[in-house]
């Protein structure tokens, strides 16, 4: 039986977007700190890692949004061990609101990258075993991500990639690919609409000094998503939304 860690605080001003909701991108960020406390609370967390010359990273996140938490609102985030096997590794996120009710929650799937080679390895047992969870040979699948294919593009953008942008495994942090997508899209169109979901998938690493373009392809009640950088896509995503009044 995998161990439940918590983490509980207020959401912040530098959290939220021009709604004063928790922003999708800080959504990701607060997972990441719950899930980085846990692994210093076991001795197996960045110290040791670094120590390794190894990182975790990211390759998919699943959300989903019953609301959004809004400015000063305290909320509690708990985090769980699911399914590993030999190179990856599931965990989900629960986040609840004052009366314990859960309004975001959230899977993800990770690996763990040497960071000189930039190559994945196999998991080391005594790294993965503190957190509990379930060893699988197969585990359960993600949500498919639809891709931008043949299709025309309704919006895009440029991003040059800044040094702060970088986080501490050497590349572009996993909520900046967020950032870009949901700048793209139009201010009334973020003003009327609520996201309700999103999925995102981690396909290369962008790095310091790269430009990368934002597109998005707008549909019924659903935004699909590609970061490119050059000729390869970095990240997709599709980003699920409601009105106020359907809401």
């Amino acid at each position: 039986m995998a161990d439940t860690y918590s983490i509980t605080q207020p959401i912040e001003y530098y959290q939220v977007d021009l709604t004063r909701k928790l922003s999708l991108a800080m959504m990701l960020n607060l997972a990441i700190l719950c899930s980085r406390k846990q692994g210093e609370y076991l001795k197996v967390g960045y110290q040791e890692t670094d120590r390794r010359g190894l990182g975790w990273v990211i390759l998919q996140y699943d959300v989903k949004i019953k609301r959004r938490p809004a400015l000063g609102e305290t909320i509690t985030i708990e985090t769980k061990a699911g399914e590993w096997g030999s190179y990856f590794a599931q965990r989900g996120f629960l986040f609840k609101d004052a009366a314990g009710e859960v309004i975001i929650d959230m899977d993800s799937l990770w690996a763990l990258i040497d960071l000189e080679s930039r190559r994945m390895i196999k998991l080391p047992l005594d790294l993965v075993q503190p957190y509990g969870g379930e060893e699988r040979k197969r585990l359960s699948k993600m949500v498919r991500i639809p891709k931008i294919k043949d299709e025309p593009v309704d919006f895009d953008k440029p991003y040059q990639v800044r040094f702060l942008d970088i986080d501490g495994n050497k590349h572009v942090n996993n909520s900046k690919y967020l950032e870009w997508m949901v700048d793209v899209l139009p201010l009334d169109f973020l003003k009327e609409q609520e996201p309700t979901g999103f999925s995102i998938r981690y396909e290369n690493e962008v790095h310091y000094g790269h430009q990368v373009d934002s597109q998005v392809v707008m549909g019924d009640n659903e935004t699909k998503h590609r970061v490119q950088n050059g000729d390869k896509t970095a990240a997709e995503a599709i980003i699920h939304w409601a009105s106020e009044e359907e809401k």
